[in-house]
């Protein structure tokens, strides 16, 4: 399948040809176990110290805040559960109804576990009101997690308020900061958080890599038991090749080698121009700040897992708010307002490093084939 008519880059990137050489050159030359005494392990640790102050520099925190994840999910769960576990039982958290899962079953996780949890609405843009703040703080809330940017509309969410509502109150204040990496600046003195979820394979790195990022001084138990890797924060053999591979992807979009965000707004542009040429009745959503790759569409009376079969036919790749016909809508779009029938109608249509204008091209023309042969169905 060509890269050109990939549009699924929220739901993960193509590992770039540098980053993917920087990552085997590392297993093909580097062995050790960070924990070993000998030789190849502290190489190997050496190499890790190396990349992870490469990675606190980008997001402008310190080698010593930046802790090794398997990925997105865990570092979010560590962040919620961690902070639960430090605080015991009893606490409150405030999040958002649009989080990703893996932030909203940990909440549901903490609950069982004699927790409360209040949720910031959204408004038809996907986007939070910080004025509800006032009104859901309790005197036993001890965290408040709202993402930087939704991965389902692209909506970015005024976290910079969020983090001085929390400060003021001296509140641990999480971002899930995974949908947004590569994608915008992010900075943990700029927000300011306490701490911040990433994952590798949304920036052109290797799957199986996440950071989360805890500031120096905030007290969080560990997720993982181990033999005392990484402090005994967290336990398990360090991903080495994986840290090494995300340093060099964090320097490679410094370079720009990514791509402008003008470039891309072009491309989302060309592609929601020519959507609505095929389509006029279309509806696209989260028009408020939002991440310039990112298009969520609404095909009225058109069911979106029929058009991404199709357009998987003509070898595009996109995605929608639900994995399968009978799952249940997305809960980001219901949470918007939207009824199940335009919910289970969207599709999400991302763009990235490898998108052209030629391929735009190519995949308006599938469109074009695709939405001439997915009827329109009845209203239920």
């Amino acid at each position: 399948m060509s890269l050109e008519l990939y549009l699924d880059y929220n739901g993960s990137t193509p590992v770039h040809p540098e980053v993917l050489d920087t990552f085997t050159a590392f297993v093909a030359g580097s062995y050790g176990n960070t924990a070993a005494a000998h030789h190849e392990g502290r190489r190997a640790r050496r190499i890790l110290d190396t990349a992870k102050a490469e990675i606190a520099l980008a997001i402008g925190a310190k080698p010593e805040e930046i802790w090794i994840t398997s990925g997105g999910t865990e570092s979010n769960n560590w962040a919620l559960t961690g902070i639960a576990r430090q605080y015991g039982r009893g606490g409150h958290l405030i999040t958002t109804a649009v989080e990703h899962r893996s932030v909203l079953k940990s909440a549901e996780f903490l609950v069982e576990d004699g927790w409360s949890v209040s949720y910031l609405q959204v408004d038809e843009q996907g986007r939070i009101d910080p004025g509800q703040l006032d009104h859901l703080f309790q005197a036993n809330t001890c965290l408040v997690s709202v993402m930087l940017a939704n991965n389902e509309t692209g909506t970015i969410q005024p976290v910079a308020e969020v983090a001085h509502f929390c400060r003021a109150r001296r509140i641990p204040f999480h971002v899930d900061a995974v949908a947004a990496l590569g994608k915008m600046p992010i900075d943990v003195n700029d927000i300011p958080c306490d701490l911040l979820s990433l994952s590798a394979h949304k920036m052109y790195a290797p799957k199986g890599t996440g950071i989360l990022y805890v500031r120096e001084g905030l007290p969080i138990q560990p997720l993982i038991q181990g033999c005392g890797q990484q402090a005994g924060w967290r336990g398990g053999t360090v991903n080495v090749e994986g840290v090494v591979a995300l340093a060099k992807s964090f320097a490679l979009m410094k370079a720009g080698i990514y791509g402008s965000k003008e470039h891309i707004e072009d491309l989302r542009e060309q592609m929601i121009d020519g959507l609505r040429r095929l389509a006029p009745d279309l509806r696209i959503n989260g028009n408020a700040p939002r991440l310039a790759n990112t298009i969520s569409v609404t095909f009225p009376g058109r069911r979106a897992m029929d058009l991404l079969q199709a357009l998987n036919g003509h070898g595009v790749s996109v995605s929608s708010g639900s994995a399968a016909t009978n799952a249940a809508p997305s809960h980001v779009l219901t949470a918007m307002g939207f009824s199940e029938e335009q919910a289970r109608s969207t599709l999400r249509l991302t763009l990235g490093a490898f998108s052209t204008r030629e391929g735009i091209d190519r995949i308006l023309e599938a469109f074009a084939t695709v939405l001439q042969k997915v009827a329109v169905q009845d209203p239920v």
